[in-house]
């Protein structure tokens, strides 16, 4: 009985990271508004509450199945410079970003929303 309990749990356990999804929403590269999701059961849901917490003329800018996702954009005025990371772990995503962002010519590169899933 206590082995079948601890499969069912177990099974739920990865069934519930196997659908980890998370997005990025943001109004501009140089706006202020941003949102984030992580750990939703599907894509559409992870983007519905992104754009749910960014608010009014939001879009999405990244989505991600696993790990972390991070958008870096540059904030010189005018400048439409930009870039996206996924990595294991938050740092890492948000390095990348801001190297992808800098790589595209950005000069005052600025992480301007990440996320994580659990997985």
């Amino acid at each position: 009985m206590k082995i079948r309990l601890l499969m069912m749990v177990a099974g739920l356990l990865v069934a519930s990271l196997a659908s980890a999804n998370g997005a990025l929403a943001i109004d501009s590269n140089q706006g202020s508004q941003y949102g984030f999701s992580y750990d939703y059961g599907s894509m559409g849901e992870a983007q519905n509450r992104a754009l749910g917490e960014c608010g009014y003329g939001c879009r999405i800018v990244k989505t991600f199945s696993s790990g972390c996702a991070a958008y870096a954009a540059d904030q010189a005025r005018g400048s439409t410079a930009y870039g996206w990371g996924t990595a294991g772990n938050g740092g890492q995503a948000q390095m990348l970003a801001m190297q992808y962002c800098r790589n595209q010519g950005g000069q005052q590169c600025m992480v301007r929303a990440w996320g994580c899933n659990s997985n």
